[in-house]
Formats: structure tokens, sequence, C-alpha cells
């Protein structure tokens, strides 16, 4: 792989990264006056002509063709609950510390490998699981104050995340990642309408410029997801998921400046602590996948 290939998939995870510190600011800075609901019902909604446009440009009349359907099916599952639980906790604690514990869903991927993916997890990753874990429960904060439900939903929302990452390794193996994007926001999108008609006292029309940061919201989500899915190709994966871990300062420096979100000292040594354990166990698979590409 030539440097100038690499040079440009670590621009693209660098770009998805600030996507993303963007989207979540988006949604924190929403929630003062629009609810749940109408944020994610507007997200799903203008994600969709950016993702129908390419998928249709990479794939023709193949662009909703999916093979694996069950997979699928379970991939949107994982993917609405993950993304229900981060807006959640987006919009009720700080955006640094609601950042950190997302992101620690490669600690719950680490977890569940040996069960779901017939994986051996050896005493380094194991000892990197249980300090993540640790700093975990320091983000959480709980010696200051009771664990919130915002705190958890972070968490619960890191393990559905775990769980999509999952069942995205298996789609990838039959699958084009564009369709498998386009195919899960459009039926988001179809869920949270239907949600709009159960429960329309949760719905609320945005403002003019509300709706232009939903716009907003919306491009950024797809083009988030379409700059990872393309990073891939050009950068190794160590590298496009260790970068991906940027986005921890980024969102406690944009919460500060944005929101005047100020983390605790124990916060910030749980950030410290997650992201250093899910870098580590991110490094320790890549040496191992090396020495056996060596091996063979």
């Amino acid at each position: 792989m030539t440097l100038s290939v690499q040079i440009k998939g670590v621009l693209l995870t660098l770009a998805a990264v600030c996507f993303g510190v963007i989207t979540g600011g988006i949604v924190k800075m929403l929630s003062g006056d629009l609810t749940l609901l109408s944020t994610l019902f507007f997200r799903y909604l203008f994600s969709l002509p950016i993702l129908g446009l390419v998928a249709w440009q990479a794939r023709g009349r193949d662009m909703l063709h999916i093979t694996q359907r069950r997979t699928m099916a379970i991939r949107v599952m994982f993917g609405l609950a993950g993304i229900t639980f981060w807006f959640l906790s987006v919009r009720n604690i700080p955006l640094g510390q609601a950042t950190a514990l997302f992101q620690s869903s490669v600690l719950f991927i680490t977890l569940a490998s040996p069960l779901l993916l017939a994986e051996k997890v050896g005493i380094y990753r194991t000892m990197a699981v249980i300090a993540g874990l640790l700093g975990i429960v320091l983000l959480t904060d709980p010696f200051s104050q009771a664990v919130t439900p915002a705190v958890l939903f972070a968490v619960f929302g890191a393990m559905a995340s775990a769980g999509l990452a999952i069942t995205l390794r298996k789609l990838g193996k039959g699958d084009q990642p564009v369709t498998v994007a386009f195919v899960y926001n459009s039926i988001g999108f179809l869920v949270f309408s239907l949600m709009v008609l159960i429960l329309p006292g949760q719905f609320v029309l945005p403002s003019l410029n509300q709706l232009l940061m939903l716009v907003a919201l919306g491009m950024f989500s797809s083009l988030l997801q379409l700059c990872f899915t393309t990073a891939y190709r050009y950068s190794e994966a160590v590298v496009v998921a260790s970068l991906r871990y940027l986005q921890v300062p980024m969102a406690a420096i944009f919460g500060f400046l944005l929101f005047s979100e100020v983390p605790t000292a124990i916060q910030l040594c749980g950030m410290v602590v997650v992201v250093s354990s899910c870098m580590f166990i991110i490094w320790r698979e890549f040496t191992i996948s090396r020495q056996r590409a060596i091996d063979k």
C-alpha cells in the first residue's frame, strides 16, 4: 500500500471523526427545544438523499439488494438501539463523557467475540478489557453523585454499538457497505415515521433554524458513514480504528467551547483509561493478525 493511499485513508478517517463530533454537537444544541423522536425522524430523513445517490451510482438497480437478510435485520435492531441510546446520552450528559463511554464499544466487542465469533481472547486483551471496564466506572463518576440514567444510556449505546460492529463484520463478507448503509437508514426512517403516527404528541415541528440544523445533522451523519466505510479501503483497520479515538478529546473540547462543559478529574482519568485500553486491544489484534499472515 503506497503512502499516498494511506494518507487518503487517514484524511477520510479524520473527516469522519470531525463529522462525528459535529453531529453530537448538533444533537445537543437541539435537545432543549426539540423532542428525541423529532430529532431521530429528521436525522434519518435527511441522511437518505446522499446515501441513496451514492448507492445508485455504485450499484445501480442492485442498490437495495441484500443477500444476508437475517443478519441485516439484526444490524438494523442494533443500529436503531445504538443511535437512540447515543442521542439520549448526548442530550443529558457532557458531550466528552458521552463520547468516551460510547467509544468503549471495543471492550464489549472483545468480551462478546469468544461467544459470537469464536475468536480467542488472550490474557493481554483480557487485562485490557478489565482496565477498560474500570475506566468506564471512573467515567460514570459514581463518587460525586448517583449514576444517572443518561450515563447508563451511553453504556447501553456502547453495547449496542459492539453488537453492530459484529454484525457489520458478517455483512461485509457478502454485501456492499453502501447498500447496507442505505437500506439501514431507509428502514430507520420508516420505523420512526411509524413512531410519529403512534406517538404524535412526541413529535414537534421544527422552526426554520432548527430545520436547517436537522438537514445538517442528516447530511453529516451520511457523510460520517461513507467516510468511515471508504477509509477502510485505503488504510489498515488498526489505523482507522485508532484514529477514531481522536473523537473523545475533540468532543471534550467541543463541549467546553460550546456548552461550557468541564469534566471532573475522575472523568478525565476514565477517558484516558478507556481510550488507552481500547487502543491496546486494537494494536494487539493487529499484531496477532500480522503474525498469522507471516506464519502462512
